[in-house]
């Protein structure tokens, strides 16, 4: 089973109704990837976990209103990331709820 690298960015507003959505998708990610920054998850994803995280994201946010944003890398990719004060991303097993 191939996976690649999904960088996944996103953006909710600040009010009651965001918060609620920021903490389900952050809980949503947390199970496919590792928390890097702030709003950022690095995951390691097959075609299949990829495909449930899209589902899972589109259950939870308000495009009107919610900004998320995947970029999908490959293995090179990876290896060319340069990063400052943290480690390179790493392929881990992916725990999903």
């Amino acid at each position: 089973m191939s996976t690649l690298f999904y960088l996944v960015i996103y953006d909710l507003p600040y009010d009651k109704a965001g918060n609620k959505r920021r903490n389900r998708l952050h809980k949503l990610l947390s199970g496919f990837g590792k928390w890097t920054q702030y709003s950022v998850f690095e995951c390691f994803l097959s075609d299949m976990q990829f495909a449930k995280l899209q589902v899972g994201i589109q259950k939870i946010i308000k495009p009107q209103e919610d900004a998320v944003r995947i970029y999908i890398l490959d293995a090179s990719a990876v290896k060319r990331t340069v990063t400052y004060g943290s480690d390179k991303p790493t392929h881990r097993d992916t725990i999903l709820f």
